[in-house]
C-alpha cells in the first residue's frame, strides 16, 4: 500500500458529564481535544488519511465505525471507557482482536500501571526504590509511629485527579479526611504513600530502531511556591492555569543534573519501562531525596502528548518536531501489522 493511502485513525474517551471526582475534573477530559488537533496535523503532514472517532457510552458504534473504515492504524488516546479508567485496558485489547495495530502500550501494561499499589508490589520485588505505602477503603483511626508527612491519592486516576493541596497530611485527622474524600468522590480505595522530599523528575522514553532511548529529563522547580503549599504536582499545577500552583511550579528541561546522577535516572528510568512492557513512547516519574536515592512515584505508559505537557516539550528539546514524533509513533506501530 502507498505511503499516502494510509489510514490513521485517532479512538479517544469523551464523556458527557463526570460521573465521579470534581467538576473542575472536566478540565483533564477535555485537554483531549488539543491533543487530537496536533495529532491531527502530525498525520496529515505524513500525506496520510485522517480519521477520528470518541468512545462515548456505547462500544457497539465503535467496532461498526472500525469495520467501515478499515483503518491501517489506531492512534490510541483512550485513558478511559464509560468514564471509569480501569477499563482504559480494554480499547487496545479490543483492537488486538480485530487484529489493527495500535499505537502505545499494550493492555497488560495499561492495566498493571492503573493499579498503582500493583506498581509498587512490582518495582519492590525488583529492588527499585519506591515510597512505602499502604491501600484503605476505609477510615483507619491513627497510623502508629512518626510517619508524616503523607500524601494521599486515588489509586486508580491518572493526571493528579483526586490530587490538592489537602492530599499531603500531617496528622490522624486530615490523613482520614483525605481518604474518606477519595473512596467518597473517587468510588476507589485510597492510597496513602510516604512524601518524599526532594527534587522531581519526568523522564521521557520512546522506542527508536529497537532501543529504549531517554528524551531529555524534565525537571519540575517547585522554589517559587508559596510557603504552606507542599512542592507535588497535583491537579491544579497540572491542568488550572489560573491557579498559584499553575504559575509557580517551572518546568526545567533539560533537568540540571550531574552527568552521573542523569546516567543513574536513565538508566532506571529505560529498566522500568521495560519491566511494565511499555510500548512506543512512556514517562516515568521520580523523585531524588537529600540523600541521593531515587524512587519511582509513578509509570505512564500512553502518557500526555499534547503540545502543552512535559512530553512534548521533552520532544521539542530533543530536536524533533511534533509531526517528526507522530511519525516515528505511527511507523512503530506498523510495524506490529498482522
Amino acid at each position: 500500500m502507498e505511503e499516502s493511502n494510509l489510514k490513521v485513525a485517532v479512538l479517544y474517551n469523551l464523556l458527557e458529564r463526570l460521573e465521579k471526582g470534581e467538576e473542575k475534573d472536566i478540565l483533564a477530559e477535555e485537554a483531549v481535544h488539543e491533543e487530537i488537533g496536533s495529532i491531527e496535523e502530525g498525520v496529515r503532514s505524513q500525506g496520510y488519511q485522517f480519521f477520528v472517532m470518541a468512545v462515548q457510552n456505547e462500544i457497539d458504534p465503535i467496532i461498526h465505525w472500525l469495520k467501515e473504515i478499515r483503518p491501517d492504524v489506531v492512534f490510541n488516546l483512550c485513558e478511559s471507557v464509560y468514564g471509569d479508567a480501569c477499563m482504559e485496558m480494554n480499547i487496545p485489547a479490543l483492537l488486538d482482536l480485530l487484529r489493527i495495530p495500535y499505537t502505545g502500550s499494550p493492555p497488560l501494561t495499561l492495566g498493571l500501571c492503573q493499579d498503582k499499589g500493583k506498581v509498587k508490589d512490582i518495582l519492590s520485588s525488583q529492588g527499585i526504590l519506591t515510597p512505602r505505602y499502604k491501600i484503605f477503603d476505609r477510615e483507619v483511626g491513627s497510623l502508629k509511629g512518626n510517619i508524616f508527612p503523607i500524601i494521599v491519592k486515588p489509586l486508580h486516576e491518572d493526571g493528579s485527579l483526586g490530587i490538592s493541596k489537602d492530599s499531603v497530611v500531617y496528622d490522624d485527622e486530615s490523613l482520614n479526611r483525605q481518604i474518606r474524600y477519595v473512596i467518597e468522590k473517587y468510588h476507589q480505595p485510597a492510597l496513602v504513600e510516604e512524601y518524599i522530599e526532594g527534587r522531581e523528575l519526568n523522564v521521557g522514553l520512546m522506542e527508536t530502531n529497537g532501543k529504549v532511548g531517554p528524551l531529555p529529563i524534565s525537571e519540575i522547580d517547585y522554589s517559587e511556591f508559596p510557603e504552606g503549599i507542599p512542592r507535588i504536582c497535583g491537579y491544579e499545577a497540572k491542568w488550572m492555569q489560573e491557579s498559584i500552583e499553575y504559575q509557580k511550579s517551572k518546568p526545567v528541561c533539560p533537568a540540571p543534573l550531574e552527568w552521573v546522577m542523569q546516567k543513574r535516572v536513565e538508566h532506571l528510568a529505560i529498566k522500568v519501562f521495560k519491566l511494565f512492557g511499555c510500548r512506543d513512547y512512556a514517562r516515568v516519574d521520580m523523585r531524588i531525596d537529600r540523600e541521593g536515592k531515587i524512587y519511582i512515584l509513578e509509570v505512564n505508559p500512553n502518557p500526555d502528548i499534547s503540545p502543552p505537557s512535559g512530553m512534548a516539550r521533552a520532544i521539542r528539546v530533543q530536536g524533533m518536531t511534533y509531526s517528526e514524533f507522530i511519525g516515528k509513533v505511527i511507523h512503530k506501530a506498523l510495524q506490529r501489522k498482522m
